[in-house]
């Protein structure tokens, strides 16, 4: 009977700890879960606003199932908090705690301090090398000058994860100027076209885009209601659609009450300056640049320049005057007649950009002949900066020397010319004539050269370097100042200064085309030069940042001691230390 009854309670006893270890079990199980449940639902609860209940629902059974386990390890609780692990914990707990609310306050503070969820500048500091986030000096005299209030509208579809991220950093990029604006306010607005096609309508963005879905800034001045357009890129091709250079260059087109005109000469097959398909020869996109900053840009024949010049010389009122002419690949012959329009013009103080091509007429250059330029017979080759395996497709580089200072071409680092021949002047430095006062008739800087291992070739068929050949560095691009032709005579104006004439001249038309115009620094090139024929100097200074690569050299020393340590050293290092321990623990 004893043997029996001492086995039943040795049963009821195991029977009583296997539940107490399932009990145990399940109170941690539960408090676990609550845990789960609650982190759950406070993210669904933050980030999924539409099932926001859900999230509550799980909040609540979280904290129902960690109290309760609680309640039924009190007692454990309590001992475990009397003892020092537990203090330890408690003190670990509470700094914890302290922790959250102060980063809590912190941000309730930075929350509060916002302008329209713009940080307030006393937060933020710049750490980066190239100060990458910081406005640039002409960014902050660009917002200086604002003469009223300014509105930014960021017209884009967002349609995808590429979109979500462009408009993300062009809210970022324009937060800069809005906390930087204090005299005269500036204030964002991203808009949907889609959702709201009457604003679209207002702010006339369908001109500007031309039938591509692209983005689109439009400002607008409080008062003045003056507007001005830049088209970003495309959101495919890079999440960064704009750049701080952009926002300037619309703050400043805002703030210009009339626009310069700027005229393609037509009638000689030159490029067509309408057709936008990137993969054409046009000349297109290249239009739309210059309208970007603020330029009236259409087409003109030498007839129409022709009435333009003689109204000029009746009235003398600049704003019929064609601030710039651009003559784009002609393919026929220019006329005795249309040369002298085209050279009155210049002496006139007209401004001129000529893109020629290895084939073009001869007459183009002849018309500018006086002003001492001259040009190849053939295509250009580089051996050592060409784009493979076309050795007449220039890549003209700063890193070889190849980009001279000057403001048209500063910081830039390549340039390509998909095909050129070479412009230069005929004229040494002291065969040009100088007035009383000591000024040269000319002044032409070369603004891309191509390397020592270049030359014309004048043949067709076999590409190779002959005695007769002219060797390079050759110049492909001429920057001209000129008070009067060779023979000419300088003309003083009212305020005793020379009349001053500019010209731009390319051995190389593709450049610019619709082709090749968003590679490197092609589009900087051409408005650039616009803007430096113009007189636009604010707009040519203006240079998009770029990350600064830095790189780590070594010299060979250095190199053979990074690898030599980490194959041999740290190996024989860790080995030493292991034998050494299992030596002493023997």
């Amino acid at each position: 009977m004893k043997k029996e009854e001492r086995k039943f309670n040795n049963n009821r006893s195991n029977l009583f700890n296997l539940i107490k270890n399932y009990s145990y079990s399940i109170q941690y199980l539960s408090f676990i879960t609550g845990i789960i449940m609650s982190v759950a639902g406070l993210l669904i609860v933050l980030f999924l606003r539409d099932i926001q209940f859900t999230g509550i629902i799980l909040i609540v059974l979280g904290l129902l199932s960690i109290t309760i386990s609680v309640i039924f390890n009190i007692s454990k609780i309590k001992i475990f908090l009397f003892s020092s692990k537990g203090l330890y914990s408690a003190n670990t707990f509470f700094i914890l705690i302290g922790t959250l609310i102060i980063s809590i306050l912190i941000n309730s503070v930075i929350y509060v301090s916002n302008k329209n969820g713009v940080a307030p500048s006393w937060f933020r500091s710049d750490l980066t090398a190239s100060k990458e986030y910081d406005l640039s000096s002409q960014a902050l005299n660009a917002i200086e000058n604002l003469n009223e209030n300014m509105e930014i509208f960021m017209f884009h579809r967002n349609d995808s994860s590429k979109d979500a991220i462009s408009i993300k950093r062009t809210e970022d990029l324009l937060s800069e100027f809005s906390r930087n604006s204090n005299k005269n306010s500036i204030k964002f607005k991203y808009i949907d076209p889609d959702l709201d096609p009457n604003l679209s309508s207002n702010l006339n963005i369908e001109r500007y885009l031309s039938g591509r879905d692209l983005p689109i800034l439009v400002f607008r001045l409080e008062e003045s209601q003056r507007l001005a357009h830049i088209v970003g890129k495309d959101p495919n091709e890079s999440i960064n659609i704009f750049n701080e250079k952009d926002v300037i260059s619309g703050i400043l087109i805002s703030n210009q009450v009339k626009k310069k005109r700027i005229f393609f000469l037509s009638g000689h097959e030159e490029r067509d300056i309408n057709n936008l398909d990137r993969s054409s020869n046009s000349l297109g996109q290249a239009k739309v640049t210059l309208e970007r900053d603020n330029y009236d840009v259409s087409s003109i024949t030498t007839d129409e320049l022709s009435r333009i010049i003689l109204n000029f010389s009746l009235s003398n009122e600049l704003d019929l005057f064609p601030a710039a002419i651009i003559i784009s690949d002609p393919s026929d012959e220019i006329l005795d007649s249309e040369k002298n329009v085209i050279q009155e013009y210049i002496s006139l103080g007209g401004n001129i950009m000529l893109l020629l091509e290895p084939d073009s007429p001869k007459g183009y250059i002849e018309m500018i002949s006086s002003w001492g330029i001259i040009s190849g017979e053939g295509t250009l080759i580089d051996r050592i900066s060409y784009v493979a395996p076309n050795l007449e497709f220039l890549q003209i580089k700063d890193s070889n020397s190849q980009i001279p200072d000057h403001p048209i071409t500063h910081n830039f680092d390549v340039i390509y010319f998909p095909g050129s021949k070479f412009i230069g002047l005929s004229l040494m430095p002291e065969e040009i004539p100088i007035t009383d006062e000591g000024v040269p008739y000319i002044k032409a800087d070369p603004i891309a050269y191509t390397t020592i291992s270049s030359w014309e070739e004048t043949s067709r068929e076999i590409i190779e370097f002959n005695q007769d050949d002219i060797s390079g560095p050759l110049p492909v691009a001429l920057a001209v100042e000129a008070i009067a032709s060779i023979k000419g005579n300088p003309l003083k104006q009212e305020n005793g200064e020379y009349l001053k004439s500019k010209m731009t001249i390319f051995g190389d038309t593709d450049f610019a085309s619709n082709r090749f115009l968003f590679s490197a620094k092609n589009e900087d090139l051409f408005a650039n030069s616009i803007n430096w024929l113009t007189s636009d100097v604010e707009l040519i200074s203006i240079r998009p940042k770029v990350k600064v690569f830095r790189e780590l050299v070594l010299t060979e020393d250095e190199r053979n001691f990074v690898r030599w340590s980490g194959w041999i050293f740290l190996p024989a290092l860790s080995l030493s230390l292991g034998f050494y321990n299992w030596w002493r623990r023997r």
